[in-house]
């Protein structure tokens, strides 16, 4: 679900970076009243054929096989207004990307990327320098003709408001709002979009479902749908890691149920959630790390048992708690699900297991819905599930 490393002490000195880079940067163009967008950058082929070949089996730990890029891409920042629903609807300004080919084309594909769980609050999608995984989509896809979008996410990005990580409504809003202002962009540009697809990886990839439910129900047509190690259903998995640990689950697992913690306590109104969960001796770190605040990522444990107080332990107590019954709403799976759908998973994932990467197609399959096709990607870490399967998301996108 995200990346290993907690050294959000780094972060200060991004974000110095960024805001000096920023001032050579040309002006937002303002489309509406509530979107605007600012160019970045133009990554070239070279650029591009760099990542696939020398960037990603980096960060992923595994060399796999990318078509090559084949033009360059503009790369735009988008701000844009939402709501947040788990508060009244309360107003929330957002962030996220637009990169576009370098090419003759009007209209093009669009594929709107949902990114995965990070600790620094600029490596997302608008801050593409700081993401590897999305700049992996931008050579990938960007490179070869689509559109590519992606969310920041409420709380990320240049968003003010602390992270809402897992709140299901706020990514819903997030990614739909996204996807509207991301139109306006490209009308501004003179471009449109033909089709669209959806893709996300780890949290990205709840993110995604939910995303294409929101996007169902409003009648929003989408051609495809694909995630990698989606945790579709955090009750199983946040389960799974308390009762029934593997030898191969991630040390960086603890994060998780810090950032939901905080995350559910702020956006959800249930004040003390998350002292009510952590123990003491773990708590002021934890909050530290939430807030993106300086901290020692040595203090955080890696022993979930040192992390969360004993109680929480026991299922039953667990399962009537404030914090799991939230987690319980926590799915993004159960509805009769009209696009096809892909959900891809690795057998030797460190933080999803094999059941729950299968859990949305094996849900559907119980009715009789064949509409989600869960795929495995063989022995595969939880990079390495996210770095194998962006290919074949490609070419089965490329068939529709």
């Amino acid at each position: 679900m995200g990346r290993v490393r907690l050294a959000l002490v780094v972060t200060w000195a991004m974000l110095a970076a960024a805001s000096s880079a920023s001032a050579q940067q040309p002006a937002p163009v303002q489309v509406t009243s509530g979107v605007s967008y600012q160019y970045l950058d133009r990554w070239d082929v070279d650029r591009l054929n760099k990542i696939l070949t020398t960037d990603t089996p980096q960060f992923a730990g595994i060399k796999v096989t990318y078509t090559p890029a084949t033009n360059a891409v503009r790369l735009y920042r988008v701000t844009y207004q939402s709501v947040v629903p788990e508060r009244g609807n309360k107003p929330i300004t957002a962030t996220g990307l637009i990169a576009v080919p370098d090419t003759q084309a009007t209209a093009l594909p669009m594929v709107s990327y949902q990114h995965g769980t990070v600790y620094g609050k600029q490596e997302v999608p608008s801050f593409p320098e700081q993401s590897p995984e999305t700049q992996l989509m931008i050579a990938q896809f960007a490179g070869q003709g689509y559109l590519l979008i992606g969310a920041d996410y409420f709380g990320m990005g240049s968003s003010a408001e602390p992270e809402g990580y897992m709140v299901k409504g706020s990514h819903q809003q997030a990614t739909y709002d996204m996807v509207v202002a991301s139109r306006a962009v490209l009308a501004d540009l003179k471009l449109s979009d033909t089709k669209l697809f959806l893709s996300g990886w780890s949290q990205g990839g709840f993110v995604t479902l939910a995303m294409l439910e929101k996007l169902e129900a409003s009648g929003m047509k989408v051609a495809a749908a694909t995630t990698a190690s989606a945790p579709a259903d955090a009750f199983a998995g946040f389960e799974g890691f308390l009762n029934f640990p593997r030898k191969i689950d991630a040390s960086w697992i603890p994060t998780i149920f810090i950032l939901t913690a905080f995350s559910f306590e702020n956006y959800y109104g249930v004040p003390g959630l998350a002292r009510a969960l952590l123990t003491e001796d773990s708590y002021d770190t934890a909050r530290k790390a939430y807030l993106r605040e300086p901290f020692d990522p040595a203090a955080i444990p890696t022993d979930l048992k040192k992390l969360i107080r004993p109680d929480y332990f026991d299922p039953q107590y667990f399962a009537n708690s404030a914090y799991g019954r939230i987690v319980a709403q926590t799915q993004a799976y159960r509805w009769v699900v009209k696009t096809p759908v892909r959900t891809y998973y690795g057998l030797t994932d460190e933080a999803i297991r094999t059941e729950l990467g299968q859990l949305p197609m094996t849900w559907q399959k119980a009715m009789g819905n064949d509409k989600i096709e869960a795929v495995p990607t063989g022995d595969t870490t939880h990079r390495g599930t996210f770095a194998t399967a962006v290919p074949q998301w490609k070419s089965w996108f490329d068939s529709k």
